[in-house]
């Protein structure tokens, strides 16, 4: 069915997009029939009205050199508390750059999740049922979705969702739910723009057409999948990115020295009669653009901040510069330190906050003022709020 202001019309009207779905993919609701088994190479995917989904659009100040998982269980460890373990994380990242990772995080139920397996096959993709039409709204609306006695609905902002939302009965009580909660928020979804879907007049050929167009346009869906298997796939592509980043940079850093040294054999070579003792300070200004007085000191200290190792702080200049951050805290920053631990090559620094927010605002601080920061342990204290360490290096931006 297909809600359009408050005249209903019995016929749904997909949208005409010259999308093709995926030829290794085959599309099913809950309520289609299955047909003839997958080919090899093939994979099924199924739209399903997860009834312990969740969703939380995300936004962080980062590209790839940050553990995504890590920065999203921070953030929403607090609201989680003991259920964390019973629930499958997987993010839905629809932009990256080099500052910027914008999404939504997935949250279901494990154990939901294991029942759809055993019924449908551990090797399929699980995706929620709303998620195959927001093509139909080009990306910004509401998609409710009815399956026999149950909807669920997702509210769409530029193809990323961010509301998800289960219930029994009828899909219109719900739809003008998700209205009323988006206009609650200081938004407005046009009737036009909330979509209302049977499961019983959804063939398998107009789901199929449906969710290739939203594959399409929509890259970060196209990639989602809630099944176990799925989430632990995600984690273990997550943490090799992570891995191959660190790599890269070690291999960057070794790069550099090699052409360090190519260029003072060149130079070395075509002015030694002349130039010697001059050479290794002309090297210097050819590789970094700057003059040094002491070169091949100034070179080393610059390759120790590359690749994270022999960096020394002195005692007084570590205390400057973190002066200098906690002084841009926001007011209301609600932290306190209780220890620093002085160290040459690195300096630890424990506390505690009221909330994972101020945490961040201290570590974004202190990357402005010097420092590489990487955070420690986070532990919950009986009462409220957290315990934290930050670990510092010399750095910053």
């Amino acid at each position: 069915m297909l809600i359009k202001g408050h005249r209903l019309m019995e016929k749904i009207s997909f949208a005409a997009k010259p999308a093709r779905a995926p030829n290794k993919i085959k599309f099913y609701h809950l309520s289609c029939e299955r047909g003839e088994l997958p080919l090899a190479g093939e994979t099924e995917a199924y739209f399903i009205p997860f009834r312990t989904a969740t969703v939380f659009p995300f936004s962080f100040p980062f590209g790839r050199k940050v553990n995504l998982r890590s920065a999203i269980t921070l953030t929403f460890r607090p609201i989680l508390g003991e259920q964390e373990s019973r629930l499958s994380l997987v993010p839905q990242v629809a932009e990256q750059r080099a500052n910027l990772t914008r999404g939504a995080a997935w949250f279901v139920s494990r154990e939901e999740i294991s029942e759809y397996e055993e019924r449908l096959g551990n090797k399929s993709i699980f995706l929620p049922a709303p998620a195959a039409f927001a093509s139909e709204i080009d990306g910004d609306g509401v998609i409710v979705w009815r399956e026999g006695d149950v909807s669920c609905a997702v509210w769409f902002k530029e193809y990323t969702p961010q509301l998800y939302r289960y219930a029994s009965g009828g899909a219109e009580e719900l739809a003008q739910w998700m209205r009323s909660y988006v206009s609650s928020t200081g938004g407005e979804i046009p009737a036009e723009n909330v979509r209302i879907f049977c499961a019983e007049d959804v063939s398998r050929e107009e789901l199929r057409r449906a969710a290739a167009a939203t594959f399409a346009a929509a890259p970060g869906l196209a990639r989602l999948d809630l099944s176990n298997r799925g989430a632990s796939m995600a984690e273990q592509y997550e943490a090799f990115l992570n891995t191959a980043f660190q790599a890269v940079k070690i291999a960057s850093a070794a790069g550099l020295m090699f052409l360090i040294l190519s260029l003072f054999i060149l130079v070395q070579n075509k002015y030694m009669a002349e130039s010697f003792a001059a050479a290794p300070s002309e090297v210097y200004r050819l590789t970094t653009g700057e003059v040094s007085r002491s070169p091949l000191a100034d070179i080393t200290k610059r390759l120790r901040l590359l690749t994270g190792g022999g960096v020394q702080l002195t005692l007084e200049g570590t205390l400057a510069n973190f002066a200098a951050a906690w002084k841009t805290l926001p007011a209301g920053t609600d932290i306190k330190v209780d220890a620093i631990r002085y160290g040459r090559e690195r300096t630890e620094i424990e506390g505690q906050a009221s909330k994972t927010d101020h945490i961040q605002l201290l570590r974004d601080a202190l990357a402005k003022n010097g420092f590489t920061v990487k955070l420690g342990d986070v532990q919950q204290i009986p009462g409220g709020g957290m315990r934290f360490t930050l670990n510092l290096a010399e750095g910053g931006r």
